[in-house]
């Protein structure tokens, strides 16, 4: 549902790489679910979901719809009680999303997010070498990335978004890949921006701490030549760092550091939109466990919304000596 860049360019392949076979596309334009049904070789097209979802072929909706749009394919595939996955976040706040979480739970439907960072192997491998104790009790955790102001790749030029947005959901992802790694929780934020006393600059920096005493701390920024994203953990034994693995280009590498010794820990390539569709597939029967379900947005959403609001609040300035 919906014919978005992430669907044309990794999706449907994905599905269709686990034995699946796309079915429907499901778009507002006409237009747009033609040319996305010939492009990727789909025959049924329709401009109202409920057709789509009467089908007794079609097991579950993938949904990669503008944000605004999510709302209403989702609780469509809940009314007809399909499973649902969907690019994140599901909501541009966390009330809608709350409410969506709400009527999915009622239909007795899953609504999983297509995730990215949580399907990466060095990600995953942190978060099982801190669960195994390999660096001692998480203490902090960093994450920075940077990098100009573009808009996102788009099939269609009314599709846009704006530097506020952005910076919203590159929270929420970063706030979920917190949780994902440390298997904690907000419990409170502090947080400056680069307006003062506005959530609405192009770069952020915000602290959180988490429900087990540790620190998380996070940049992100529009206004940088592009860097090498950082997630590290710091542990009181030895800490954990991925390299470039934000940038959306590639696994990144991981470095464990122990003793005062650096050492690079492979990590296994795999196709990440695979991955997720093989975990989403595999949530009924009660595996795949890793993933990030409507819930989990709902919170991350909600911490995200606290970094804005903080970042409103008056701050105290430094005076001159």
């Amino acid at each position: 549902m919906g014919t978005g860049t992430i669907a044309t360019e990794h999706m449907v392949a994905a599905i269709r790489s686990v034995g699946h076979q796309p079915l429907w596309v499901v778009s507002r334009n006409r237009q747009y679910a033609t040319h996305f049904s010939q492009d990727m070789q789909i025959a049924g097209i329709a401009v109202d979901a409920r057709p789509a979802l009467r089908d007794p072929r079609v097991q579950f909706a993938y949904v990669s719809a503008a944000r605004d749009r999510r709302k209403h394919y989702i609780l469509a595939a809940a009314a007809a009680r399909k499973h649902v996955l969907c690019d994140g976040p599901i909501a541009g706040n966390s009330r809608i999303a709350a409410n969506l979480a709400e009527e999915c739970r009622k239909a007795g439907i899953l609504l999983a997010l297509n995730q990215p960072f949580r399907t990466l192997s060095p990600h995953q491998t942190m978060r099982r070498l801190l669960q195994d104790g390999e660096i001692g009790t998480l203490q902090s955790l960093l994450i920075a990335r940077g990098a100009p102001f573009q808009l996102p790749p788009n099939r269609h030029i009314d599709e846009t978004m704006d530097r506020g947005a952005a910076l919203l959901e590159m929270s929420v992802d970063s706030i979920d890949l917190a949780r994902f790694l440390t298997g904690q929780e907000p419990a409170a934020v502090t947080a400056l921006s680069s307006v003062p006393a506005s959530p609405d600059g192009d770069q952020v920096s915000y602290a959180i701490r988490l429900s087990s005493g540790a620190l998380f701390q996070s940049y992100e920024s529009f206004t940088t030549a592009e860097f090498e994203s950082i997630v590290m953990l710091a542990g009181d034994r030895g800490t954990l760092t991925a390299h470039g693995t934000l940038s959306g280009r590639g696994s990144g590498a991981l470095v464990r550091r122990l003793n005062g010794r650096n050492e690079l820990i492979p990590v296994r390539e795999r196709d990440q939109h695979m991955t997720t569709i093989e975990a989403f597939l595999a949530l009924p029967q009660g595996s795949g466990t890793w993933m990030s379900l409507a819930d989990d947005n709902v919170i991350a959403l909600r911490a995200a919304e606290a970094v804005q609001a903080a970042a409103r609040r008056r701050h105290i300035s430094v005076s001159s000596p």
